[in-house]
């Protein structure tokens, strides 16, 4: 018995849709007894009404030309070389919306990434700040640059010969000039933490790199007799770093510098800036604990010991200032050696390894920094 293709298509969207021969014929325009012909396999609709179907039931044109073609037996060459050629067809449409999907998906893409590329693509640097002045010891400030937010951070300022006592009124101006006007960005009651943001400044400062070349330092002493006195100072910028390369070598380590920023300090002055900053003196040694570490400083031979434990691990870094070598040593919970090296800053590198792999010196670096040459920044 002959194979109903169609007809049994026809009869199965049909029942999908719950429509009884009659219903789907009133949609068709037709009559009942064309549809029980359909499904009985006795008579098929012309190309029109096949079109016609499709629509409605929401399936290929392919599929019901094909079924009825085949339902009809027919077996003429040009007839079958039509059925390929649909075959074909069906299967080149589809070929082409993958790439067009494809193509779609890599275009969005691509323009995802250029916007964002042209809108972060040096769009942030980092400047390394310093002062021209004969009356201020050389800073270690940073201005970092974004598309958003200008942030500049000077730490600490220092005057050489200035006594500055607690009696003493202090008055910082951060300030730029244009055409022979000065105009005050900023002002600040202590020489400590000079920090700016535009967001915060007096008037309004979109971009502060437009003004980086004419950026100036102005402090006022006041002391207990009323006299007063004015020291300025014109901020360098060096530029450090710029987001203007697609790929960047790993260089954290290079050009660290332990050094006291090239401020030569006497004992007087070194020990007066640690007691300031917590240090208590005993013998000969200034040291200062915490629950985190344990800072001593040797004033004798001009060394920093510096102490700590993680993950039962214990840490020494001893920092002679006199040469600029930093020894590493690290010890286990059985107090045996699994590290002990040198590390010179002035050549940038490790000079001699005893003990381990001799590679860990950043973190060392990081917390000498961090927790004591930040004090004579």
């Amino acid at each position: 018995m002959k194979e109903n293709r169609f007809g049994n298509i026809i009869s199965k969207l049909r029942n999908e849709r719950n429509l009884t021969q009659k219903e789907l014929a009133n949609i068709l325009h037709i009559s009942d007894k064309a549809i029980s012909r359909w499904e009985t396999g006795s008579n098929y609709p012309d190309l029109p009404m096949l079109y016609k179907i499709s629509n409605y039931f929401k399936i290929p044109f392919h599929d019901l030309l094909k079924a009825r073609l085949e339902d009809e037996d027919i077996k003429d060459d040009s007839v079958q070389k039509l059925l390929s050629e649909i075959d074909d067809m069906k299967y080149n449409h589809k070929r082409k919306m993958r790439k067009l999907l494809f193509f779609s998906i890599c275009i969005i893409i691509f323009l995802i990434v250029a916007m964002l590329f042209i809108n972060t693509y040096n769009r942030f640097r980092v400047y390394n700040v310093n002062l021209s002045g004969d009356e201020f010891y050389s800073i270690n400030g940073i201005y970092v640059e974004t598309r958003i937010k200008d942030t500049l951070n000077l730490n600490r300022i220092r005057l050489k010969n200035v006594n500055v006592t607690d009696t003493d009124i202090v008055s910082v101006d951060l300030y730029y000039v244009e055409n022979d006007k000065e105009y005050i960005i900023q002002n600040y009651s202590s020489l400590d933490n000079i920090n700016f943001s535009n967001y915060q400044s007096y008037i309004k400062m979109d971009d502060l790199s437009k003004y980086i070349d004419d950026l100036y330092i102005r402090v006022k002493i006041i002391d207990s007799k009323n006299n007063t006195k004015e020291y300025t100072a014109k901020l360098d910028f060096a530029l450090n770093f710029s987001n203007n390369k697609i790929f960047y070598k790993d260089d954290s380590l290079e050009n660290i510098d332990l050094k006291l920023d090239e401020i030569k300090l006497d004992i007087d002055e070194i020990k007066d800036i640690l007691i300031k900053n917590g240090y208590k003196e005993v013998s000969d040694v200034l040291k200062k604990e915490t629950k985190e570490y344990s800072i001593k400083y040797l004033m004798n031979i001009n060394k920093i010991d510096y102490s700590y434990s993680k993950n039962k691990f214990n840490y020494k870094y001893v920092y002679n200032i006199n040469n600029n070598e930093l020894i590493i040593t690290v010890y286990d919970e059985s107090n045996l050696e699994v590290e002990n090296y040198i590390y010179d800053a002035n050549k940038g590198e490790v000079i001699e390894c005893k003990v381990g792999l001799c590679n860990d010196y950043k973190e060392a670096v990081r917390l000498l920094k961090k927790n004591f040459m930040v004090l004579f920044n």
